[in-house]
């Protein structure tokens, strides 16, 4: 029972400043609110590409954190051989499924029967490989900075930034994907 009560005090503060955080980005999401009804893709697109971020971020921490409790990170983080390992194993899975994404929004938007053409589906694409690429790299450094800040204070990670990491992806995602829509279209 100690356990549970030592994860609620860890969590709640946390758990509060990420759901104003995922919060503020239908703010972001207001702003092209016609663009995106009008683009049936976008509108397909985009919780799919919030979920898959969200997911990294939790894979990064976790990953992360896991080998930090295991002694396999040495200072300097950054350059550490784990954390470049797995950089270069999330991200081009993330791009690809970025690609995977775009083509399959823009294949059911074309089965429901809105009409689309080349440049559409390459603008679509830039804004899904670009809020991706974005996005993996700054849920990186917050992983491994915050992590290891974390870890040093003696409270465990996982508690305090999977739900960080998974605002981060949320606010994030609405806010480039609005911002790149807004001056794509």
């Amino acid at each position: 029972m100690k356990i549970i009560w030592k994860i609620i005090k860890e969590s709640w503060k946390v758990l509060i400043i990420a759901s104003i955080l995922s919060s503020i980005g239908g703010f972001g999401l207001k702003t092209i609110q016609e663009k995106l009804v009008i683009f049936l893709p976008l509108l397909i697109a985009l919780p799919a590409l919030n979920d898959m971020i969200g997911d990294f971020g939790t894979i990064i921490t976790a990953k992360f954190t896991t080998s930090l409790f295991e002694g396999k990170i040495k200072k300097p983080l950054i350059k550490s051989y784990f954390v470049k390992h797995l950089f270069k194993d999330i991200m081009p899975i993330a791009l690809f499924m970025a690609v995977y994404i775009s083509l399959l929004s823009v294949l059911v938007a074309l089965f429901m029967g809105f009409e689309t053409n080349f440049v559409f589906f390459l603008k679509m694409l830039l804004i899904t490989l670009v809020s991706t690429a974005s996005l993996v790299i700054l849920i990186f450094l917050v992983a491994i900075i915050g992590g290891y800040k974390v870890y040093k204070n003696k409270e465990d990670p996982d508690d305090i930034l999977i739900p960080i990491t998974t605002s981060i992806a949320d606010l994030g995602t609405m806010i480039i994907f609005s911002g790149l829509i807004y001056l794509l279209f």
